[in-house]
Order: structure tokens, then C-alpha cells, then sequence
């Protein structure tokens, strides 16, 4: 039985969070004696300021370093955001994001190294060999803390997703280039939480993300901590709690497929659920055509799939020509003409990362016409 553990918590307050998470600590009888090094892993997918909810907010990060402290365990906040890999990107995100400004006060160690390592793992369905980021190598144990908010391509993303940043830059936009397919890329995802097995997972839910998620979304606050060992069950629970349907939730899915978990081997304790779900949470448009599977001659499914499937549009008057679509693009579709970017589609696989990517929100999903009137 997997312990999910909820906590209200109205606001940022740093004091209320460690408290929270201390109370959901000693519920799951969470021992870090043992432990020297952990490595604490928040979702900071780009240079965002903590209110516009596109990365775990600095308090979470805080408590979850002070907490450490007390129990004598060195921390090392890392991160391996969206795009290259790059000492100085790390630099421009840890800073925007209020990270560093909680590490310098609180003494952690912030990562800079941007090595990798290769780990073999036999048992993956898609991955055999994972590069991961170093310190992942050098700590003694693994800490999600991850933020809940929507994903264009996932629906979802929270504790197992957030792990996805423990892979270089370089190696993510070959995965997304070889993991096209959604149940694929959802696999590939299981991989990589259970090859580097998170002793913890914290999911922020204070303010989440709802509607364009994971970036150009909207602030949704939830009040909420979401605390537990069994990462999946922590995300199944969050999606509980915004009226995600399970056959909605491509990951959860894949793990039911894979013997990952059973709904009726998750218990839910501290507060309730049913005082925190959401009705009227925003989910991104659906963006696959999966009535066509197994109804057509494959080539021409795949030509309709093509054709119906939602493909990125550029807003020319929003963007500022940064160029960051052309240099995270997996496939190498995004050509930059007069310093605006536009996409060749028979390149393009669809992947969104431009749009998740995208700092100024100037690019918008388009989908075909009988999404906009049929499939609602």
C-alpha cells in the first residue's frame, strides 16, 4: 500500500511548508539517518519568476534543504532544464527563479557541473542505458520536487515527469526525436523514475498551472502539498484532485499496463480529498487523432494523422526573435527567416517543445477544423 499524503497550505509561508512537510514526513516514517548527500530535483524547465507558476516555487525548495539540516544530510539542488545544458543557462534560471537566493542563504550546494554519466538498467522498456546528470551519481539519495501543472503533450505533469530534467539537454532532444509516439515517451518516463528510484516525492500544488501548461498556462491556486515515497501514486493523487480521468493520463496509463500500480493500492491520509478536488480545472486540448488507430490502411491514417494532428503556429508580433524555438527544436524544423522563426510541418514531430519552451508565449497550438467544432 502506497501512502499519499495531503496538506492544505494556503500560501508561501516557509515556516507553514516545513511544518507541513515535516507532519508528512513522520506520517510515512521518512528515515534520512542513513543518508550523507541527497539531490534535490525541482522542476525548473526555464527562466520563469516564481509567481508565474512554471517552476517549484523557492520556499518548497527551502523548507525541504532546512529540513535536511536538521537531520545532518548535505543538500544539492540540480537541475537540467529545457534547451542546451550550459553553465550559463544555469546560471540565468537558477537566479530567475529564486534558487540561488535560497541556496546562498541557506548554504546548500547548487549544481554547476554539467557533466553527465551513463547508467545501465537492464530492466527499461525503452531505455537500457540512461544518461544522467552527475550529480545524481554523486548523491546518496533522490528527491523530487516537482510543480503540479498541465502539459501539452503529457496532459499532466508532476513527481515522475519532473525526473525527465535528470537527463542533458543534448540527450532529452534525442529521446524526444526517438520517442515520437505518446505511450513510448510516457515508458521511457516510467524508465527513468525507477532507474533513479526518488526516495521522496514533493509536489507544489500551492499554486499550480492549469490550461497551456507546462509554460504559457495559467495560475491556478489549489493550496495544496502532495508528499509521498511512491512517486506515481503522489501524481495519480494530483490528478484526483483536479478531476484528471485516468484513461486521460497517458503515464498512469502506462503504469497500470506495466504492473506500476493499482488505484486500490494507493491510501490517502492527512487531509481530505474531497476537500481540496477542483471541479473546472483546465486541461491543454487534446492533441493526437486516436479515433483514426486501427480504422484505416496505415498509410493513410497516417496521412490524415498528419494532416488533423494540432501543429505550432508562430505569433510574428509577440515574439522578440530569441531564437530559443530554433536551438531546443529536436527534429530541426525551425528555420529563423528575417529573426522569426518558421517551421517546416514535414519536418516537425510534434513534440511542442518550441511552444513549451517559448518565453514569450508567441506560439499557440492550432488544431485542425474538426477538432475546433467536433472534438471538443
Amino acid at each position: 500500500m502506497s501512502k499519499v499524503v495531503l496538506m492544505k497550505c494556503a500560501d508561501y509561508d516557509p515556516e507553514e511548508i516545513r511544518e507541513k512537510i515535516e507532519h508528512a514526513l513522520r506520517i510515512l516514517k521518512v528515515d534520512f539517518a542513513d543518508k550523507k548527500k541527497i539531490l534535490l530535483k525541482p522542476n525548473l524547465l526555464m527562466r520563469k519568476k516564481p509567481e508565474d507558476a512554471v517552476t517549484t516555487h523557492p520556499t518548497v525548495v527551502q523548507a525541504m534543504i532546512e529540513i535536511l539540516k536538521g537531520f545532518s544530510v548535505e543538500a544539492v539542488v540540480a537541475e537540467s532544464p529545457g534547451g542546451p545544458y550550459t553553465k550559463r543557462r544555469l546560471e540565468g534560471i537558477y537566479e530567475a527563479t529564486g534558487i540561488k537566493g535560497i541556496c546562498d542563504n541557506t548554504g546548500a550546494f547548487l549544481n554547476y557541473d554539467t557533466s553527465w554519466f551513463e547508467k545501465n538498467f537492464e530492466e527499461g522498456y525503452m531505455l537500457k542505458k540512461i544518461p544522467f546528470i552527475s550529480p545524481l551519481k554523486d548523491c546518496d539519495g533522490l528527491i523530487s520536487l516537482a510543480k503540479l501543472k498541465t502539459h501539452g503533450m503529457a496532459v499532466y505533469t508532476g513527481a515522475v515527469k519532473n525526473l525527465y530534467g535528470l537527463i542533458t539537454g543534448g540527450q532529452k532532444v534525442e529521446l524526444h526525436f526517438k520517442m515520437q509516439q505518446l505511450d513510448r515517451f510516457m515508458d521511457m518516463l516510467l524508465d527513468i523514475y525507477l532507474a533513479s528510484r526518488p526516495m521522496l516525492s514533493v509536489i507544489d500544488g500551492i499554486v499550480a498551472m492549469e490550461g497551456s501548461g507546462p509554460s504559457a498556462g495559467v495560475p491556478r491556486k489549489l493550496g495544496v502539498l502532495i508528499i509521498s515515497q511512491d512517486g506515481i501514486a503522489a501524481d495519480f493523487v494530483a490528478s484526483k484532485i483536479i478531476g484528471l480521468n485516468i484513461n486521460d493520463f497517458p503515464l498512469l496509463k502506462c503504469a497500470i499496463k506495466r504492473g506500476l500500480f493499482r488505484e486500490d493500492g494507493v491510501e490517502v491520509v492527512g487531509d481530505r480529498l474531497e476537500e481540496i478536488n477542483v471541479k473546472d480545472f483546465k486541461f491543454p486540448k487534446k492533441k493526437d487523432v486516436l479515433f483514426l488507430k486501427g480504422l484505416l490502411p496505415v498509410w493513410l491514417e497516417n496521412y490524415f494523422k498528419a494532416w488533423l494532428t494540432p501543429k505550432p503556429v508562430f505569433i510574428h508580433k509577440k515574439c522578440i526573435g530569441c531564437k530559443e524555438c530554433f536551438n531546443t527544436c529536436p527534429a530541426k524544423a525551425i528555420m529563423m527567416v528575417n529573426k522569426r522563426p518558421v517551421v517546416d510541418l514535414d519536418k516537425c514531430i510534434r513534440c511542442y517543445c518550441c511552444h513549451e519552451l517559448c518565453p514569450e508565449k508567441a506560439i499557440n497550438i492550432d488544431r485542425a477544423f474538426i477538432f475546433k467544432t467536433i472534438l471538443k
